[in-house]
C-alpha cells in the first residue's frame, strides 16, 4: 500500500469517527471487520438480558428481592445489562479500527460472526424451545442488516453516537450543576403533589410510551428549527484559520500545508449528515440527562415516599415495576411517575441548551465547534485525496458519498 493511500484511509477514518461518512468518497472496506462491534454489542446485550428475564421469571423472585444482597446484585446485573456491552463494543472498535486501514483481521471477525449466529440460534432454540431454522434465518438477517447499514455509512454514525454517548456520561457532573438546581426547585414540588401519582401513576405503560414520544417529537421539532440557521452557516463549507489549526496531526500532519481555506460547497447528503450529528448529540445529552434526573427522582421516592402514602394517592397498594420487559424493585407507579418527570424536565432541559447563553455555551457551542474543525479537514481532504476517491469511486461504478 502506497503512503498516499494510506494517509487517505487515515483520513477517512477520521471522518468516520467523527460520525461523517458522507464526506468519505467510496466503498466502505473490510465489512466483516467493520461490523464486530456492533456484533459484539448485541450479543453481550442480549446475553444479559437472557439472564435478566430468566432471574426475574422466577416464581420466588418477590420473595427473594426482599434480600438485600439478591437485591444489590440483581440491580449491578440491571446495569451491567447497558454497561458491559458498551465496553466491550469500544474494545472491539479499537480492535477493528487498527485492522480496516491494512485490511487484516477477516478470519478473526469471520469466526466472531459466525459464532454469534450459531450460538445465538442454538441459545434461542433452548431456551424459547422455537424452531431452530427460524432462529437462524433471523440472525442471518440481522447479520445482514448489518453490513448493509456499515456499507453505506450508517453503521459510522452509530458507533460514533456509541462513543458521544459514552462521552456524555463524563460531563454528567457539569450537565447536572448547570442545568438542575432550578428544575429540582420546580419539579419537586410537584412530584409529592396527588395528582401527579393519580395521573401519570396509574396509565397504561403503553400510553406513557407514546407521552415519551410526544416529548421527544417535540424536543427534536425545536432542534430542527434551531439547526435550520446552524447549517445555513455551515453549509458554504468554509472553515477559519483557527480550525485549520485544530486538527490533528495524525493524520493530518503533512497534509495542511497549501491547502485553502474554502473548499467545496457540502452535498446535500453531506448536509443531512451536518443535521443528523446535530440532532444525536444533543439528543444524546438530553438523554443522559433524562437518566439523571430519572435516577435522583427514583432514589427521592424511595427515601421520602412510602408504599403507604402511594396508596392513599392511587387507590390501590403499589404493583411490581418493570422496565423494557424486565422486572426492578421499584413499585410501577413510582416508575411512571419517574418517567413523566423525567421526560418533562429533559423537554426544558433542551429548551435551555440552544435558548440561554450560558448553557449554550456549555452544551451547544463544543457540538458547533466540532463540526467545524471536521469542515477544515473535509477541505483537506477534498485538496489532496478528491481525485484520487473520485477515480476510485468510478472504477467502483459508485462517485457518490455514502452515508
Amino acid at each position: 500500500m502506497s503512503r498516499s493511500e494510506l494517509d487517505a484511509r487515515k483520513t477517512e477514518q477520521w471522518f468516520r469517527r467523527r460520525g461523517l461518512p458522507a464526506v468519505v468518497r467510496g466503498l466502505e472496506k473490510n465489512l466483516t471487520v467493520r461490523i464486530v462491534p456492533a456484533v459484539v454489542w448485541l450479543a453481550l446485550a442480549e446475553l444479559l438480558y437472557k439472564v435478566v428475564t430468566i432471574i426475574d421469571g422466577d416464581a420466588a423472585f418477590s420473595e427473594r428481592i426482599e434480600n438485600g444482597l439478591f437485591l444489590l446484585l440483581y440491580t449491578v446485573t440491571l446495569v451491567g445489562t447497558v454497561v458491559f456491552p458498551a465496553i466491550a463494543a469500544w474494545l472491539a472498535a479499537g480492535w477493528a479500527r487498527d485492522r480496516v486501514l491494512d485490511d487484516r483481521g477477516f478470519v478473526p471477525a469471520l469466526a466472531v460472526v459466525v459464532g454469534y449466529v450459531v450460538v445465538g440460534t442454538a441459545a434461542d432454540t433452548v431456551l424459547d424451545n422455537t424452531e431452530p431454522w427460524a432462529e437462524l434465518l433471523a440472525y442471518l438477517i440481522e447479520v445482514g442488516l448489518l453490513y448493509g447499514l456499515t456499507a453505506i455509512g450508517v453503521g459510522s454514525i452509530l458507533g460514533w453516537a456509541l462513543r458521544a454517548a459514552l462521552r456524555q456520561l463524563r460531563s454528567v457532573g457539569t450537565m447536572t450543576s448547570r442545568a438542575m438546581p432550578l428544575l429540582l426547585l420546580v419539579t419537586t414540588f410537584g412530584f409529592f403533589t396527588a395528582e401527579i401519582w393519580q395521573s401519570a401513576g396509574q396509565i397504561p405503560r403503553g400510553q406513557m410510551a407514546l407521552i415519551l414520544g410526544f416529548f421527544a417529537v417535540l424536543s427534536g421539532l425545536f432542534l430542527c428549527s434551531v439547526f435550520a440557521a446552524e447549517v445555513r452557516a455551515l453549509r458554504t463549507g468554509l472553515a477559519s484559520v483557527d480550525h485549520f489549526s485544530a486538527l490533528p496531526d495524525e493524520p493530518f500532519a503533512g497534509l495542511r500545508a497549501g491547502v485553502d481555506e474554502t473548499s467545496q460547497p457540502l452535498t446535500p447528503l453531506e448536509r443531512a449528515n451536518v443535521v443528523l450529528i446535530l440532532l444525536l448529540t444533543m439528543m444524546l445529552q438530553a438523554l443522559v440527562f433524562a437518566m439523571v434526573v430519572f435516577a435522583a427522582f427514583v432514589v427521592l421516592g424511595k427515601l421520602a415516599i412510602p408504599d403507604s402514602a402511594i396508596k392513599s394517592w392511587v387507590s390501590h397498594d403499589p404493583t411490581p415495576g418493570q422496565l423494557f420487559g424486565v422486572q426492578v424493585p421499584l413499585s410501577n407507579e413510582l416508575v411512571q411517575v419517574c418517567l413523566f418527570v423525567a421526560a418533562f424536565s429533559t423537554l426544558y432541559f433542551i429548551a435551555t441548551i440552544v435558548t440561554d447563553s450560558a448553557h449554550r455555551k456549555t452544551f451547544f457551542d463544543p457540538v458547533v465547534d466540532h463540526l467545524e474543525v471536521s469542515l477544515a479537514g473535509r477541505a483537506v481532504y477534498l485538496a489532496r485525496f478528491g481525485r484520487r476517491s473520485a477515480t476510485r469511486g468510478a472504477d467502483r461504478g459508485d462517485r457518490q458519498p455514502q452515508l
